[in-house]
């Protein structure tokens, strides 16, 4: 199991998240890796050999590696399964997503995070304009602007204001909502999902218009636009202006508008629909679309799931703060374990239920990693009896809401997802259609956004 962590391209480092608690108690071997970020992993170039991406390279050399050496450490090259939360599942999906990648993996999971990041055509150099101006770069002609930028200590350019994939028709052939749509992508089991308050505690804490006291229609029409932009940079072209009254629209009540409880909960909800579930749900739904051809490729095996469990260490939280984003990572990685442990800001002490739960993330998994279906704990070091969790199909749509108690439902919030999915790609311009994927095995052929992405890095504590 390859694990890329989180951090928003912005940070972060593979060294933070203790792998020895699953390894100690599953037959797994596990990797962690570190990758370029910054401006030094994401910034656009004009190079031909070079134009962007090349954190997602960096990963690109780790898979090969681990092909050509796992053996070495008790590992199987051909049963290899990539993981990663928050931007680590931004990389997993655009792996998934991508030609180069064919073949250096079996099966992927994404926790909070699939293709939310901004796309920049080949060869738009905004981005790196922008951080020349900033550091007294002339941008005046291409060679000398590249010159000034690397003479530079690399303190001066490796801060990134906003993280960006080129679409370089090499590791992206397209935008990744395109690939989706077109259900143009590798042909492996897929676990991924979401937790079901994700930035809920964040931005109630660090954006002072959100607060316990709710937030007044002013302060919901002044900031949606700004928080809205991410959404539209997904899109080559799109503009906030084509969405934000469809938004409003889709989100807001008109006989609620004026409570500041229900604005802030909705305001809250949109934002998580728009960033994490609606993009899980789209790649759920291309990656168990893709057709069967025969033995050769069968259908690939998809789960969806929704963690709703908030565990006790985080009672300090206001009462209307669910599971936030990175509280899974406490749990995937058999913190609960951990008794009395002290972490930065908190002591560690779980309940036994909660430690029950980690243990069911943690076989869950290991199983589909080892078997591609997390039910399957064929060759597991310990058997556990847990709740079944279904297949997700594109007709049927069936996830596992993960709690100390788990149940399975279907369609998780189907209206707001087609809305995100569907009608706000109409919006922007784009052609949403449903194609048969290819019949191959792979594919072939601003300041507050900082302020958000910068909260990702926060993950890289959590086990400090």
């Amino acid at each position: 199991m390859v694990w890329f962590h989180g951090g928003g391209w912005l940070g972060g480092s593979g060294a933070g998240y203790p792998a020895e608690i699953p390894t100690s108690l599953h037959n797994v071997v596990m990797v962690t890796v570190n990758y370029r970020l910054g401006n030094l992993g994401f910034l656009p170039t004009r190079d031909f050999d070079a134009p962007g991406n090349f954190g997602l390279l960096d990963m690109i050399k780790a898979l090969e590696w681990v092909r050509g050496n796992i053996r070495n450490f008790g590992g199987d090259p051909d049963r290899v399964t990539i993981f990663g939360e928050s931007a680590g599942g931004w990389a997993v999906s655009l792996l998934v997503m991508s030609p180069m990648a064919t073949g250096l993996f079996h099966r992927a999971i994404s926790q909070s995070g699939v293709a939310g990041v901004p796309v920049t055509q080949r060869g738009d150099l905004t981005q790196t304009e922008s951080l020349a101006l900033s550091v007294n770069c002339s941008t005046a002609f291409y060679d000398d602007m590249m010159s000034c930028l690397r003479g530079l200590p690399t303190e001066d350019v490796s801060a990134m204001m906003i993280p960006t994939v080129v679409i370089d028709r090499r590791f992206l052939l397209q935008s990744p909502w395109d690939l989706m749509n077109h259900k143009f992508i590798n042909r492996v089991d897929y676990l991924l999902g979401t937790n079901n308050d994700e930035f809920g505690f964040y931005l109630s804490s660090e954006y002072p218009y959100i607060d316990a006291d709710g937030m007044t229609r002013a302060e919901f029409e002044t900031y949606l636009p700004y928080d809205l932009q991410q959404i539209a940079d997904q899109y080559l072209g799109g503009s906030v202006d084509m969405i934000l009254l469809p938004v409003m629209d889709e989100y807001l009540d008109p006989g609620m508008a004026d409570d500041p409880i229900y604005l802030r909960d909705q305001y809250l909800q949109l934002l998580m629909d728009a960033w994490f579930t609606a993009p899980t749900v789209m790649m759920a739904k291309a990656e168990s679309g893709m057709p069967a051809i025969a033995w050769e490729a069968p259908r690939s095996r998809v789960y969806q799931y929704e963690l709703q469990h908030s565990a006790s260490v985080f009672s300090f939280r206001p009462p209307y703060v669910g599971v936030d984003h990175g509280d899974d990572l406490f749990l995937v990685f058999g913190i609960p374990l951990l008794r009395d442990e002290k972490g930065s800001y908190w002591k560690y002490s779980f309940t036994q239920e909660e430690r029950d739960l980690s243990l069911d993330m943690m076989a869950y998994w290991v199983n589909f990693a080892t078997n591609g279906d997390p039910n399957d704990s064929t060759g597991a070091a310990r058997m556990r009896n847990m709740v079944h969790w279904p297949r997700f199909t594109s007709s049927s749509q069936e996830y596992l809401q993960l709690d100390v108690t788990s149940s399975a439902d279907f369609r998780l919030r189907e209206s707001r997802m087609k809305f995100w999915n569907e009608e706000v790609p109409r919006l922007l311009g784009m052609h949403v259609h449903n194609h048969r994927a290819r019949t191959g095995t792979g594919t072939h052929g601003a300041s507050r956004s900082l302020s958000v992405l910068a909260f990702m890095l926060v993950v890289s504590y959590l086990m400090a």
